[in-house]
């Protein structure tokens, strides 16, 4: 069966949210007795997490308008534990081979390429949402000129994680013969204190950045332990998973619980256990085709997907429908959001914009030849 070869990072650029290998074996039917793919799942993760991110900016931005079901909004908040932290894990999983690369390597698509994403569209995203009628835009996902004059050192609070991707990359170069012990302990105590909101930052982005840094190492440094718990998956383990997982978020909300150090932390930890048990199992399934497919194209979901549910929300302000019809409401929004995004992406691509999702012209990051 012939291999799908990702189209070259110039015209479907992917590798920033993940830094998955060129070439991946198609996914198993149920019965099929061959060995999945070793990185499959992870697309499968980041599939599920792109997902999750469209749905939270989604809820956020449908909420005021009294669009979003309690329970849907609650539900959102307790799926923290799981959109970020796997996120984060999973870019940290092909770190190690970009680690051993000359600098030059590291600093062009790690640092130069995220750089230039992070200031182009945190500054469209500034003009886009600017523009929309007042009220739209949540606060969290606005800006004023001076917070956008000082996004370089306050990160944007809907751009952040490219600028988390390029300060962690160069921080595991400058740290990588420090044990893993030594850092997985270290951003551990970081992560937990973090989560127990027990640090003020400055800004949003950096408490988050703190809160999931543990996850980004445990990828990098325990890849061989990932890779193991995704091969146990079974569908006894994930329904196991996701029955804890709920229970123990359920628990911290009902006694006030997740304020303790280590808590919030350990929910993370659990939740993201259960994600790759999950992603590892709808990987070897048709159906998990789609995840799969949207985890190798998380760039230009990411880079739009606010401005479009920016224009939609416009388009429905002043709606208004029964709880039930909310429920399918912000589930089509969300779809259509992740559709369009990725139409957007390749209308620019053919008018010939794709500097908007790489380097621009001979500073393209192109796919090395093996």
């Amino acid at each position: 069966m012939a291999r799908h070869r990702a189209e070259p990072d110039r015209t479907a650029p992917t590798a920033p949210l993940g830094t998955v290998p060129d070439t991946y074996p198609p996914p198993r039917r149920p019965g099929d007795d061959r060995a999945p793919g070793r990185t499959v799942w992870v697309d499968a993760a980041k599939g599920l997490c792109i997902v999750l991110v469209v749905l939270h900016h989604a809820v956020m931005f449908l909420e005021p308008q009294g669009l979003v079901p309690g329970p849907l909004y609650l539900l959102n908040t307790a799926i923290a534990s799981l959109r970020m932290p796997l996120f984060f894990l999973a870019s940290g999983l092909f770190l190690a081979s970009v680690l051993n690369r000359p600098w030059r390597v590291l600093l062009h698509k790690r640092v130069a390429l995220f750089a230039w994403l992070y200031l182009l569209w945190t500054c469209l995203q500034y003009a886009v949402l600017a523009a929309l009628p007042h009220g739209i835009a949540p606060p969290l996902a606005t800006q004023t000129w001076e917070r956008l004059l000082l996004s370089p050192l306050l990160p944007a609070p809907s751009m952040w994680f490219l600028y988390a991707l390029a300060l962690f990359s160069v921080a595991a170069r400058l740290l990588r013969r420090v044990p893993a012990a030594v850092l997985l302990t270290a951003t551990g105590v970081l992560s937990a204190v973090a989560a127990a909101g027990m640090l003020e930052f400055p800004s949003f982005a950096w408490g988050s950045m703190s809160r999931y840094a543990f996850f980004f190492v445990l990828g990098w440094h325990g890849r061989a332990l990932v890779e193991r718990l995704a091969a146990a998956t079974s569908p006894l383990r994930v329904l196991v998973a996701a029955v804890v997982a709920a229970g123990a978020a359920t628990a911290s909300v009902v006694f006030g619980l997740r304020d303790i150090p280590g808590v919030a932390f350990g929910l993370n930890v659990v939740a993201v256990t259960g994600g790759v048990l999950a992603a590892a199992e709808l990987a070897r399934w048709r159906i998990g085709r789609v995840a799969i497919g949207l985890g190798r194209r998380t760039l230009p979901i990411y880079l739009a997907n606010i401005l479009v549910i920016g224009v939609l929300t416009t388009l429905l302000a002043g709606v208004r429908l029964p709880a039930p019809a909310q429920y399918v409401l912000v589930a089509l929004v969300t779809a259509t959001t992740v559709v369009l995004t990725l139409g957007v992406q390749r209308l620019l691509l053919t008018v010939r914009a794709g500097w908007l999702y790489d380097l621009p012209g001979r500073w393209a990051v192109r796919p090395t030849t093996s």
